[in-house]
């Protein structure tokens, strides 16, 4: 058996600060912020640390030094230091352990440490050392039923294998039906470079497997005979130099999302796993691709995960299908059900792209779990399918791969029109599903008001909708048709108003705000503004 670390340690600077930039976190905390709304920060949700046995000089550890700075009170918060429960006890193997592992400590950093993560009020963390876990958690290859696990969020920063396949898909059979039975986010690494897909876990039906934005880590089909060849993995890819990092800033902003939607049906496991994938974003990837059969880019997945696309899905709330199309659904939003076989069991959701706008972008993913059952000795997937029709109920895009337990679909230039997304299965199932959907209006208009000219009116429309992340009317201050109040609408207020109205040295002043800066447009500007409407 083998079970080794994804990378000997994590340098202190690898840019590791700058991930969160990369990821749309700045713009979520400032929008929240503008609306008076605490900013997410992990608090309440508990997770596991699952790594492997480091053995370097001195040091024969899994887990992290708790009195290392990132983990205490003083930077927290909460002002709560975080709490290791340690569920391997202690056990480092043939020899005892010794000394703190330096991988484990920067994959806690990034997860849940106080300035490197998106979820640093994550306070309550269970160790495991990796070959503990997969004997007595998963009684892995072979035992009893694994043991249960009160976690949301589970990261295996590390690749391995068994003494054979065979016991290698025992073991991820186990590991899939934790998943399912516990619902627990679990984030799993693949491996560096490229080399081929290791078994453990990152072939796994259940588990969010996680490559890095610059492909360098394995990639391509599962391999495993028995076990769902032919699947592609990653499943999404995130913004460091390491796959190690990587899989545990995903494991971050899981676990930051789980904040959020702590108590609902947002919290399932497949609906969590659909909310990162359609959240992610594909513009870094030139070459990113699917197929109707293929949901997945074989190098980059769903693509870069992005907390902001994430959040604003969970914002949006959630909307039921239903066997007759109904009202219309946000432009994001989630749902989790069941379905069953036949057509009369299908089930639709609406989408209406309106009349003089185009959607440039719509992200869709539908996610369900493999079934094992607790013979562990098979499995069962049901084939869930996609269809995107439009009014007339031709096909405009589909997802219907009959390997995998993910289905995407990925729109850009979306005509206005009403659209029917349809869910079909061919066996009773749970599913997760997410959505986001991007508007432009085909011409931008800064006359909230509809008055025909672009005045302080205007202004102050915009000035009182200023902030709204999702939702917004035109009449709310929305001048571009995105659904957010931004600086962006007040640019197109200006561009309209300043060529007739506002004097040159005026425009000096009003020039597009940083964020510090809003407090000049709204107390001096204003009055000018309001001149100019009276005069």
């Amino acid at each position: 058996m083998g079970v080794a670390l994804l990378a000997a340690c994590c340098p202190a600077s690898i840019a590791l600060a700058d991930w969160k930039d990369d990821i749309g976190y700045p713009e979520l905390v400032a929008g929240l912020t503008r609306l008076g709304i605490p900013i997410p920060n992990g608090g309440g949700v508990p997770i596991a640390l699952v790594e492997a046995l480091q053995v370097s000089g001195g040091t024969r550890s899994y887990k992290p030094d708790p009195l290392y700075f990132d983990f205490d009170a003083a930077g927290d918060p909460t002002l709560t230091a975080v709490t290791f429960i340690d569920g391997s006890k202690n056990n480092c193997g043939a020899a005892p352990c010794s000394g703190f592992s330096t991988h484990a400590r920067g994959q806690a950093r990034v997860i849940f440490g106080n300035s490197l993560s998106i979820a640093p009020a994550a306070n309550t963390v269970t160790l495991y050392e990796a070959n503990d876990y997969l004997s007595k958690i998963l009684h892995a290859p072979s035992g009893g039923v694994p043991a249960a696990q009160d976690f949301r969020v589970q990261n295996f920063s590390w690749i391995g294998t068994l003494d054979s396949t065979s016991e290698d898909i025992l073991a991820l059979r186990r590991f899939d039906f934790l998943i399912d039975r516990d619902n627990i986010t679990a984030v799993v690494g693949i491996n560096n470079n490229t080399n081929p897909l290791p078994p453990l876990l990152g072939q796994s039906y259940n588990s969010i497997a996680v490559g890095r934005t610059d492909g360098v880590h394995s990639n391509g089909l599962t391999n495993l005979t028995n076990y769902g060849p032919g699947r592609s993995k990653p499943d999404i890819v995130a913004p460091l130099s390491t796959v190690s990092v990587a899989t545990s800033s995903v494991s971050s902003v899981a676990t930051f999302l789980h904040s959020v939607v702590s108590g609902t049906d947002a919290a399932k496991s497949e609906v969590m796993k659909a909310i990162l994938l359609a959240g992610a974003t594909k513009n870094e990837f030139p070459t990113w691709s699917r197929s109707t059969t293929q949901p997945l880019d074989v190098t980059y997945g769903a693509g870069e995960v992005n907390v902001f696309n994430s959040y604003l899905m969970t914002m949006g709330g959630r909307y039921w299908g239903s066997n007759v199309p109904s009202s219309a659904v946000g432009s994001h939003g989630w749902d989790y059900q069941s379905i069953s076989p036949g057509e009369e069991n299908e089930l639709h959701y609406s989408f209406i792209v309106p009349e003089g706008s185009t959607a440039p972008e719509l992200s869709i993913a539908l996610t369900w779990n493999v079934e094992v059952p607790n013979h562990f000795s098979s499995q069962s997937l049901a084939n869930l399918d996609l269809k995107f029709t439009d009014s007339l109920g031709e096909i405009v895009d589909q997802s219907v791969s009959t390997i995998d337990n993910v289905e995407h679909i990925y729109l850009q230039g979306l005509t206005a029109g009403d659209y029917t997304l349809t869910i079909s299965t061919d066996a009773p199932r749970d599913f997760g599903l997410a959505w986001r959907m991007s508007t432009l209006f085909d011409v931008p208009s800064a006359d909230f008001d509809g008055d025909g000219q672009v005045t302080g009116r205007d202004f102050l429309a915009w000035q009182r909708g200023f902030g709204k992340l999702l939702g917004a009317t035109h009449t709310e201050g929305d001048a571009d048709g995105d659904g957010d109040v931004d600086y962006d609408d007040l640019l197109y207020f200006q561009s309209q108003y300043l060529p007739t109205v506002m004097p040159e040295a005026m425009a000096a002043i009003f020039a597009v705000p940083e964020p510090g800066t809003a407090l000049l447009i709204s107390s001096g500007v204003l009055v000018f503004l309001l001149r100019r409407r009276g005069g």
